[in-house]
């Protein structure tokens, strides 16, 4: 009998709608595309969603058809002509791909065009035109994931992470896989209700090892115990993609019981409700966090800035965390990262050895911090390169663009061409720079880190300098957004 032909697909991204860094097809290229088989050969033996499909296929005999990986890092909104670049492209794949028995996608859930406000949703819609309703469609979401209504009636099931930080990106890719498999045998029936309740939460308190996500998950698995429950998708939701589909959803898949999944979607929503306080906090002030730095025994204490994170749109060059540290006595610390590319030319120049005076950082817009006048040595140039040795995107390559280590007052400065939320202790150990030997590590993040960095840390404190990352959602100009919701509007 012949094997059945699914095709897979990565198209991801997490749009910032505050940022001013346009995402553009130059931006794309330099996050990088695979096609073809280099989609497969880039997910093998990775820590992510494909690396999941892949493991299905393998274990149920399914024919993979690899057609486009694109995992763009999160940043403004994505240019009209990026966005219809990208999706027509994969449209066109999916064209010579078929006949198709099946389509498995990676998606983010909270992109945003400058002319498509839901990008996944109407990504799902062209892909359903196309390929019409008799070929399933089965998408992972990302568990910050905005997710819309249009998503869910496009697709056939979706399917979010249930973990963050993100580890469980394999084992969600594997199960997609399972259901498609389930679906096309005709052994299961999917049905889908999704509830929005009128929640914005911040993700500094969504990380799903402890309350308030925790809570939530718990009693989501339970339902899954249930055989006539396909998923439970908990999606904490993306609050700066200033769009009305923003925020917390709860979105729940049965076998052919539509009664069900609504009893059980309205079930999660009202404890989100009661929880929501929850969310809040988590932060600490800047004077804390000196207390807490001169109270530390041997370090390393993590100090993550959250309102610079990268991987929520922020463009990574504030100087708030170094500003801080100059005036901190507690060494040997050490900076990931702050992305200026001058400064990283001038001291590609400059050479190892040198000592540089310069303006760091501080130059995407006058939201996130002045530039800093520092002296530095130059201690150490690379190319940017590092693989993630785990727990999440274990097996993944990072590039930072050129790089260099530049250390100012016994502060080791990891300075970039490229804007990366520092994940893993490789993006230290591949610069030379022993984690676990310093008394200070400043990351800029929000959860990710902590699947790293928490277990090598005395203490984790997260601070808030300026920008549009962090936890204050009364800085940013909403327009777009459902309204009234919470903490906003709502008690």
């Amino acid at each position: 009998m012949a094997r059945l032909r699914i095709a897979i697909a990565e198209l991801s991204h997490e749009t910032n709608s505050f940022s001013s860094v346009p995402v553009d097809l130059a931006f794309i290229e330099r996050c990088g595309i695979a096609r073809g088989a280099a989609v497969l050969e880039q997910a093998r033996d990775t820590a992510t969603v494909l690396a999941g499909f892949i493991d299905a296929a393998a274990e149920l005999g399914l024919e993979l058809l690899p057609l486009l990986s694109v995992w763009i890092t999160p940043a403004g909104k994505v240019t009209r002509e990026a966005y219809e670049t990208l999706v027509a492209e994969l449209l066109a794949d999916i064209e010579r791909a078929q006949p198709l028995d099946g389509i498995l996608l990676s998606l983010h859930g909270a992109m945003v065009a400058e002319h498509v406000s839901d990008g996944d949703g109407e990504l799902l819609r062209r892909v359903r035109a196309l390929v019409g309703p008799r070929v399933p469609i089965v998408a992972v979401l990302d568990l910050h994931a905005n997710i819309s209504p249009l998503m869910v009636e496009q697709a056939d099931i979706l399917l979010g992470y249930h973990t963050y930080p993100h580890v469980d990106q394999r084992e969600r890719g594997r199960q997609a896989g399972q259901l498609l498999f389930r679906l096309l045998r005709g052994d299961v029936h999917p049905t889908a209700v999704l509830v929005k309740p009128p929640m914005l939460p911040t993700s500094q308190r969504m990380t799903t090892d402890r309350p308030p996500m925790r809570t939530l998950l718990d009693r989501a698995e339970a339902m899954e115990d249930d055989p006539r429950v396909l998923d439970v998708t908990i999606a904490g939701g993306f609050p700066p993609a200033d769009v009305p589909e923003a925020g917390l959803s709860i979105l729940v898949t049965t076998d052919g019981d539509p009664a069900l999944a609504r009893q059980l979607a309205d079930e999660l929503a009202a404890l989100a409700w009661e929880l929501r306080h929850g969310f809040l906090g988590g932060v600490a002030t800047w004077d804390e966090a000196a207390a807490a730095i001169r109270a530390i025994e041997r370090g390393p204490l993590v100090l993550v800035d959250i309102a610079d994170n990268p991987w929520t749109g922020g463009p990574g060059d504030s100087v708030e965390l170094l500003r801080f540290l100059l005036r901190q006595e507690a060494r040997p610390a050490a900076l990931a990262l702050v992305r200026d590319p001058e400064v990283v030319a001038y001291c590609c120049q400059a050479g190892v050895r040198a000592t540089v005076d310069v303006l760091l950082g501080g130059k995407t817009d006058n939201l996130h911090g002045p530039p800093l006048a520092v002296r530095g040595v130059v201690r150490l140039l690379s190319d940017g390169r590092y693989v993630n040795a785990g727990p999440m995107h274990a097996g993944v390559t990072v590039d930072l663009g050129r790089t260099v280590v530049l250390e100012v007052e016994g502060i080791a400065v990891i300075v970039t061409e490229r804007a990366e939320s520092p994940i893993d202790l490789n993006v230290f150990r591949s610069h030379g720079i022993e984690p676990t030997e310093q008394r200070i590590l400043a990351l800029k993040g929000k959860g990710h880190f902590r699947a790293a960095f928490e277990p090598i840390a005395e203490r984790v404190v997260l601070v808030e300098g300026p920008g549009i990352t962090g936890s204050d959602l009364t800085r940013l100009p909403f327009r777009n957004i459902r309204r009234p919701i919470w903490p906003l509007d709502l008690a």
